[in-house]
């Protein structure tokens, strides 16, 4: 009770205003997009794409940008595991992957020597800053560079030279992976080179794991310090993202011990503080719903500056998701622990004890849903 009365206080003060009206993010994962797929998604003011479609589909990318000239395009970057095997219509994947395969050294292994896996069919890769190195462009012992070396370099010469976008999507930016090697099927522990007598050795592990994590973001603002850099899960780590999503909002995953309803604070305070870096370029944080509740989620989102509303993945876009509230007149408020917002045309508001929220407008209407 005492983190929630914390972060009560700071919501309360929710820095400098700034009028925002409403933003909608589409998340499209697959690795093909069809002309009439891409004008499905016309309305959204952001679309995620698999890096896959610019090589599939790239006609749909400029169809997408042509029903909408304001559009941002993201691409979707996931580092940290690949699907093993890898899909036949992802033909950039299919062909890292199989480069990934001669280098068992990149793979992360737990304690019985076998590759961990986090997510089902993909498998989790060495992303530390100290993972082996290998031969890969020279035979010289001195030019050895290893995973997180070598997919940076790939992910920008192949996908952001090849086509123009005006961010990325990271996922899996976890702050530590000491927890992996007892995650979900994986229960052999972490081999990681560190004897399991050092009483450092989570420290040892996690500090390398963010080195690795921050020297691929890095690279990708040194390539184009323009792109904006949103990464997934919603913690507090990693500066060079200008901000953060948030996956099954309200994330629960931030506090483990958290209930849905101690999370929703937490995710909004969190999602208050991006960028953390006033000088990489202003991003904005992503609220993604939860299958059931979409209103909820998009009620939320428009209690904070530049935040993203954006519902499941894969789905066109729907006249559900416009408010129509135009832009904001000050910043939230709260009274009894129900949250609201001033809008042109209405009211927001949220109560997230009961996990309801509603908007009130100008002429009377009251929605819900």
């Amino acid at each position: 009770m005492k983190k929630i009365l914390i972060i009560l206080c700071f919501i309360g003060v929710i820095g400098i205003f700034e009028s925002k009206a409403q933003i909608t993010t589409e998340h499209w994962y697959l690795p093909t997009m069809s002309l009439e797929q891409a004008h499905q998604l016309k309305g959204y003011d952001e679309v995620i794409v698999d890096p896959e479609v610019i090589f599939n589909n790239r006609a749909s990318l400029d169809a997408l940008r042509l029903d909408n000239k304001n559009v941002k395009i993201y691409c979707y970057f996931n580092v940290v595991e690949w699907f093993n095997p890898m899909f036949d219509d992802k033909p950039w994947s299919k062909n890292i992957v199989a480069f990934l395969n001669k280098h068992e050294e990149w793979f992360l292994h737990g304690g019985n020597g076998e590759r961990i896996s986090f997510w089902p069919g993909m498998q989790t890769m060495n992303c530390a800053i100290n993972c082996p190195g290998a031969n890969v462009y020279s035979t010289e012992a001195d030019e050895k560079i290893n995973y997180i070396n070598f997919i940076s370099e790939r992910f920008i010469d192949d996908i952001l030279k090849t086509y123009h976008f005006d961010g990325v999507v990271t996922d899996n930016l976890w702050p530590k992976i000491d927890w992996i090697g007892y995650y979900g099927v994986n229960q052999s522990g972490l081999d990681y080179g560190i004897a399991k007598d050092d009483s450092r050795r989570s420290e040892i592990l996690n500090e390398a794991w963010r080195a690795g994590m921050s020297y691929c973001l890095n690279q990708i603002k040194k390539f184009d310090p323009s792109l904006i850099i949103i990464g997934n899960p919603g913690n507090m780590s990693y500066p060079q993202c200008s901000g953060k999503m948030f996956e099954n909002f309200p994330e629960i995953y931030l506090n483990e011990a958290d209930t849905i309803f101690e999370a929703w604070y937490e995710n909004i305070s969190n999602a208050s503080m991006w960028p953390l870096d006033k000088n990489i370029p202003a991003g904005h944080c992503i609220f993604n719903a939860r299958k059931n509740n979409y209103f909820f989620t998009l009620c939320s989102s428009m209690l904070l500056n530049g935040v993203s509303f954006s519902y499941l993945q894969n789905t066109k876009y729907e006249e559900k998701y416009k408010l129509n509230l135009g832009s904001a007149l000050g910043p939230s408020k709260i009274s009894n622990g129900i949250y609201t917002r001033s809008y042109e045309k209405g009211i927001v508001m949220v109560d997230p004890y009961a996990k309801k929220s509603w908007v009130v407008y100008q002429d009377g209407r009251t929605r819900k849903e």
